[in-house]
């Protein structure tokens, strides 16, 4: 029997079969030990919403969805903008724009502990040989040298920026590949209507790329909620006020034991970020209705 001759549906079992496998039932049996004691090895009794309510009247946990917050805000502005601004820069017809392009998504490229190796050596303090804390001293700017990953609420906008560093090359193809899909006659009809470069931009290319700043913001946003515990791991142990949902859930499991807690934890960050889309989706879709 050939593919062709089995139902439809048939087809679906190898990809529902690996769905509920590795997704629905992990998450079924994370539900239920939230609601139970469990220290990572045992099972103890049903405790009901005990473990829920003490995570949402935990400090530390309100402490790191308030770091969080303002991670993601940098990170989803700072993505979207450079992402952005670099595609209309290697969207140019110069020469070594392919070259450009390549440059600019190596970070996308590069291990995480090669970035965070770089990145410590770069910022931190001129004692310890910090490029950047030398170059301020020696351009007579000295009074601005800080340790930039161990000064709290300093370290937080750093790691922010190195995470919109390190994934602006990704945003920039996102963009890219939606600036070549417009048509260039509606360019060549806006010069010869006398518009500039930035009423060009402004009136045609922001309107058409709607849907990919759609995209663009969803996956920052995503991003900086459940893909940032890396970077904030390996630059600063989520230290100095840099202590986001992730890194807290990690260390409510591994440092304190209380996989029960952690458990919780994670349904709570997955409610926000599902009440968090979902309100972003609709806002989206309102703003498009309204056009």
């Amino acid at each position: 029997m050939t593919l062709k001759h089995l139902p439809p549906l048939a087809l679906l079992v190898p990809g529902m079969t690996l769905l509920t496998v590795f997704m629905l039932v992990p998450a079924a049996y994370g539900l239920y030990l939230s609601v139970h004691q469990f220290d990572g090895l045992n099972i103890g009794n049903f405790v009901g919403l005990a473990n829920y309510t003490a995570v949402l009247t935990d400090a530390s946990f309100l402490a790191s969805l308030g770091q969080t917050a303002v991670f993601a805000i940098i990170v989803v502005v700072g993505k979207n903008v450079s992402g952005l601004a670099l595609a209309a820069l290697v969207n140019l017809p110069l020469r070594g724009m392919r070259t450009a392009r390549t440059m600019l998504f190596l970070p996308v490229t590069l291990n995480i502990i090669v970035i965070g190796a770089f990145w410590q050596f770069f910022l931190s303090s001129a004692r310890f040989g910090g490029l950047l804390n030398q170059l301020l001293i020696n351009v007579g700017l000295g009074e601005l040298q800080t340790s930039f990953l161990s000064t709290p609420g300093v370290a937080l906008v750093s790691v922010a920026l190195i995470e919109v560093w390190r994934w602006a090359g990704l945003h920039m193809l996102i963009f890219l590949a939606g600036m070549q899909a417009i048509d260039p006659s509606l360019y060549e009809a806006a010069r010869l209507d006398g518009a500039n470069a930035w009423q060009r931009f402004r009136n045609i290319t922001l309107p058409a790329l709607r849907p990919i700043i759609f995209v663009s913001t969803l996956l920052a946003l995503m991003g900086a909620f459940v893909r940032s515990f890396d970077i904030v791991w390996v630059l600063t142990r989520a230290g100095f006020g840099t202590d986001v949902v992730v890194t807290r859930l990690y260390n409510e499991a591994f440092q304190f034991g209380r996989f029960d807690r952690a458990a919780a934890m994670g349904y709570v960050i997955f409610v926000i970020i599902a009440v968090i889309s979902f309100v972003y989706v609709r806002a989206a879709n309102f703003g498009r209705a309204n056009d």
